[in-house]
């Protein structure tokens, strides 16, 4: 099994492969909720019985699991004889369980990356967030700022405990701060999906304070976008990372 991220571009490309293909090829659309358990009450005819097999073995690997829990987007299953074999984690959510056999039937994964989706982004690490909204693939509203954070007092006594309550309530501030921010541009959006960033501990109590984050919990993406830093520029590129794909090779 090969396991590889898979950018926009390239899944076209990819896509474009599969579809060229003549071979017969069992294509799956698994929403959310069904995968992968939706394979275990699935049932071919004999002819097919075996590629129903490799597939429930390859979905119900470690990593396959470990990558559907981590995108909760459900999954697309191209799979044929000897050619193309592929448990695909898309970007954005599955919405329906549909089953073909043929021509591989790569439309409804096609439509998904056609999609112009409203996208909100939040890259946020203690002392510095960035802000951003995409329709598209147009950066349309743009935040950014930093916050002090009291670094801890190593020793201890009473100054560890006054130092480690300054920190406490710098933390509550920032995010108070952030809440504050979000408010704003993301109300003033209908957003379809919202993209967290950086530092995961932080989107908790962060959806605590923003009464925005705690109504559209359902928008959040289960994804954590994998950047380095939270400031304009990760921001402006972060669309590149809410774009992009798991791909499982057999």
């Amino acid at each position: 099994m090969e396991k590889q991220a898979v950018t926009k571009r390239k899944l076209y490309k990819l896509l474009a492969e599969i579809r060229a293909s003549t071979e017969d090829c069992l294509t799956l659309y698994l929403k959310p909720s069904s995968f992968p358990y939706y394979m275990n009450e699935l049932s071919l005819d004999p002819k097919h019985i075996t590629w129903l097999g490799e597939i429930k073995d390859l979905a119900n690997t470690k990593a396959v699991i470990q990558g559907a829990g981590k995108y909760r987007t459900g999954a697309v299953i191209f799979w044929q004889a000897s050619g193309h074999r592929y448990i695909m984690l898309p970007p954005f959510p599955i919405s329906e369980n549909k089953i073909s056999l043929g021509k591989p039937d790569i439309a409804a994964l096609q439509e998904i990356l056609h999609e112009k989706y409203t996208i909100g982004v939040m890259l946020v690490t203690w002392g510095s967030y960035a802000v951003g909204i995409f329709h598209g693939d147009n950066l349309v509203e743009s935040k950014t700022g930093t916050g002090y954070i009291h670094k801890e007092h190593k020793k201890g006594g009473s100054s560890h405990k006054r130092f480690a309550r300054r920190t406490e309530e710098a933390k509550r501030d920032f995010l108070r701060k952030i809440a504050h921010r979000i408010e704003e541009p993301f109300q003033n959006q209908t957003l379809d999906h919202i993209f967290f960033g950086r530092n995961r501990l932080i989107l908790k109590p962060l959806s605590k304070e923003s009464k925005y984050l705690e109504s559209e919990a359902a928008k959040i993406c289960g994804r954590i976008l994998d950047v380095r830093h939270a400031d304009r520029q990760a921001s402006e590129h972060s669309l590149g990372e809410t774009d992009m794909s798991l791909a499982f090779t057999y």
